[in-house]
């Protein structure tokens, strides 16, 4: 598996959807929403994208995506200070969610994803 590839992927979705809902629509500072963006698109890799997804299927996967993103944006924006938590928590999850859908596929076409049944993922995307 390529890790690189797969996590550079991976942060040119995450990072822009981060820029654009975070710093301009809630006014978040740039550089907290990139470290943000970095503890995210590391710990959604690891458990979404090599643990998740490869043993169940591509929706459980980005439901777990979703959950994970709400819960590390919530309480990053809460560490960082920001007024409003929850809503800019839940828009940047919803939309990175609906990205993880698309990505996943691309992972599993590109056979970058661990798979421990070949057939059962295929069938799952």
């Amino acid at each position: 598996m390529e890790h690189g590839k797969a996590l550079g992927v991976k942060a040119i979705m995450v990072l822009p959807i981060m820029w654009i809902v975070l710093t301009l629509g809630f006014n978040v500072s740039f550089w907290s929403t990139t470290v943000l963006g970095i503890i995210l698109i590391a710990g959604a890799y690891v458990l979404g994208d090599m643990m998740i997804f490869p043993k169940t299927s591509n929706m459980m996967a980005t439901i777990s995506d979703f959950g994970l993103s709400l819960i590390v944006l919530w309480i990053g924006l809460a560490v960082i200070g920001a007024e409003n938590t929850f809503l800019p928590a839940l828009i940047t999850a919803v939309v990175i969610a609906a990205g993880e859908w698309f990505y996943h596929k691309w992972l599993a076409k590109n056979n970058m994803a661990p798979v421990r049944e070949k057939r059962r993922l295929s069938e799952n995307y």
